[in-house]
């Protein structure tokens, strides 16, 4: 049996204005892929101009899956917590789920796409001796704690680490701090991890949820109706660049692929070890993931996902 009915993959961005109403790149879409017996359709796909407007959309989606008994997996684009010791310095507490609470009550985000993600880094960069850790700006934006070029940052040495456990094993994943320019996820995680807070604590689905692996641990989560998990689609980059259909946008096709894989991967019963992370993992690196860095979805599963792709 399959573990989920509905797998949900959504490609996240921090546009500071809404995106166009032409769907267009580097905006938000998600992919559902639904298990039908032993088959996986192709996933359907969905645009949004702005994050509110998506979580609305996201909402209305997991309300009506769970009124239909439907089991759902949501993965999301961007990291779920920071590299060891940046919670802790933050917050106090040694928990990536405090530093969500610690980023959504300092964070405004309009419905209009406006918000002040830059104040939050530059307070962040405030908790660290030197300039960074986060860096990445337009040269015109007035803020001076926050470096243009990853190069200008100082006293790296007592700066966090660069990347997260994960972070080091994801081919070409970017690092947490960087907050522009190609291929970056900090802003991201700013505005998102606010985003996923309210998600999960809207009246309609609240109390329905888990975040993987920050309250499952590293095993497969057998009792919440939704799972709410990190995902990197650019681990199946390959398979996205093959199956990529003519005129389609990236991130469309990322977020279309990456949900028929785990479907797919799901509906042959072969979805639960990716839970586990990977057996490289020693004890420290598991604990530490569970309660401070969180994990990738997938990762060092890879062909296991690429094999799923090629069923029916």
């Amino acid at each position: 049996m399959p573990q989920f009915h509905t797998h949900i993959v959504v490609d996240w961005s921090a546009r500071s204005r809404p995106s166009p109403e032409k769907p267009t790149r580097d905006a938000i879409w998600w992919a559902v892929a639904r298990v039908d017996g032993g088959s996986v359709p192709e996933p359907e796909t969905f645009y949004a101009r702005t994050r509110h407007g998506a979580l609305q959309g996201l909402v209305r989606l997991l309300q009506g899956e769970l009124d239909a008994g439907r089991r759902a997996l949501v993965g999301f684009d961007f990291p779920f917590g920071y590299p060891e010791g940046v919670a802790g310095r933050l917050t106090g507490e040694a928990s990536a789920l405090a530093l969500w609470d610690w980023l959504a009550a300092r964070t405004n985000d309009g419905p209009d796409n406006e918000n002040n993600r830059y104040e939050i880094a530059a307070e962040i960069n405030a908790a660290y001796p030197g300039l960074g850790p986060c860096w990445g700006r337009p040269a015109g934006w007035s803020f001076p704690t926050i470096p243009v070029k990853k190069s200008a940052r100082s006293g790296r040495e007592s700066h966090p680490p660069e990347r997260r456990v994960a972070d080091q094993l994801a081919v070409g994943a970017k690092t947490v701090w960087q907050l522009a320019y190609a291929g970056s996820v900090g802003s991201q995680i700013l505005l998102g991890l606010p985003a996923l807070k309210r998600l999960i604590e809207d009246s309609s689905i609240a109390g329905q949820i888990a975040i993987w692996p920050l309250q499952t641990g590293l095993r497969t989560p057998k009792e919440p109706a939704v799972v709410i998990a990190e995902v990197y689609p650019s681990l199946l980059r390959r398979e996205i660049h093959a199956r990529a259909r003519k005129g389609e946008i990236s991130d469309c096709a990322q977020a279309r692929v990456n949900a028929l894989a785990f479907a797919r991967l799901d509906a042959g019963g072969g979805l639960a070890p990716l839970f586990g992370g990977t057996a490289s993992l020693t004890a420290s690196q598991r604990r530490l993931i569970e309660t401070e860095e969180a994990w990738i979805l997938g990762l060092g599963h890879e062909e296991a996902l690429e094999r799923a792709l090629a069923s029916p």
